[in-house]
């Protein structure tokens, strides 16, 4: 089998436009070259620390794109597109899955590969925040200096952040509502949404890590415990009752502790699994009906409304993109 080739992110992109507005702002539009495919990549710097860059394309050929920064910081990306594999220079890796997030630390020799499929939807946000700037903003992050150092001696340090909520998606649609041509233009509203973005963000992860720092080890691990249940058995009349014993913890803590740990109710990571498995049984030969059934749903019009809400799209037709 070949090997995939590597090639420098911006060198699949061939640059339209760049605009210097007032106040030390900046921004461009680049379109992807034809040869390697169709999309665009947008960067808007606010001249205050925080930039922000929104990748959309589609590639022709298997790739793996090396991405750079010289540059200390911190960086939110928010994924929107498929699943995919970072690896770093020492050769970990770290996927970044569909309608994620995830805080990353770099330092000024940040470097590292990008692994794109052929036809895979590649749709990234991704917001810059100089370093100076972001220790003011999550002082109180009770592992960051560890996070600091880690990112100086291996040049890179991530914090998981999980599933995009409503409250996010809201403000992340203010951007894909946008034409192209207008990310030219100076943005007042945007460099708000922007701000909106990271503060709602910064503070749902302080406020995540810090509780888990006061979790006694027993309860992690029956925490997990309920996750993997969760996670193999999403087709079953699965009750908080039951989760409960499998997992060997009591229902309050259960309750209260795994949305302390894992950002989401039980409830919520049940319904994200079912539904995450409903879409990719919607392109195998099942119909809409059995595919409810086989993820755990009674009402087809429950699990419809469930599916539309969640993917913006209804289940009959994602399923006829498949026929």
């Amino acid at each position: 089998m070949d090997k995939i080739k590597k090639i420098e992110y911006l060198d699949i992109f061939e640059e339209i436009k760049t605009i210097k507005n007032p106040f030390s702002r900046e921004n461009f539009i680049c379109n992807v070259k034809p040869e390697y495919g169709l999309g665009n990549y947008v960067g808007y710097d606010s001249g205050s620390g925080i930039a922000f860059f929104l990748s959309n394309f589609l590639l022709n050929q298997n790739k793996i794109l090396i991405e750079r920064s010289n540059v200390a910081g911190v960086v939110l990306i928010f994924n929107l597109g498929n699943n995919y594999s970072f690896t770093f220079e020492d050769n970990s890796k770290f996927e970044l899955k569909k309608n994620s997030y995830f805080l990353g630390f770099c330092s000024d020799k940040f470097v590292v590969d990008v692994s794109i499929k052929k036809s895979a939807e590649y749709n990234m946000l991704t917001i810059g925040i100089k370093e100076e700037l972001f220790l003011k903003l999550a002082h109180n992050l009770k592992n960051l200096n560890e996070k600091m150092k880690e990112a100086k001696n291996k040049n890179y340090a991530i914090i998981e952040g999980s599933q995009i909520d409503p409250e996010q998606k809201e403000i992340l649609s203010a951007f894909s509502k946008k034409e192209i041509t207008e990310y030219l233009l100076t943005d007042l509203n945007l460099e708000s949404k922007t701000m909106n973005l990271i503060e709602y963000t910064i503070k749902k992860i302080i406020s995540n890590i810090n509780s888990t720092y006061n979790l006694d080890k027993n309860i992690i691990n029956s925490l997990e415990k309920a996750k993997e249940l969760i996670n193999e058995s999403y087709f079953e009349n699965l009750t908080i009752k039951e989760i409960a014993y499998k997992s060997a913890i009591n229902e309050c803590y259960l309750k209260k502790d795994f949305k302390k740990y894992y950002g989401m109710t039980v409830y919520e990571m049940l319904q994200k699994q079912r539904l995450n498995k409903a879409k990719e049984l919607l392109q195998e030969d099942f119909s809409v009906k059995e595919v409810c059934t086989k993820v755990g749903y009674k009402h087809l019009g429950n699990f419809s409304k469930l599916f539309q809400n969640y993917f913006n799209i209804s289940p009959s037709k994602y399923k006829k993109q498949f026929n």
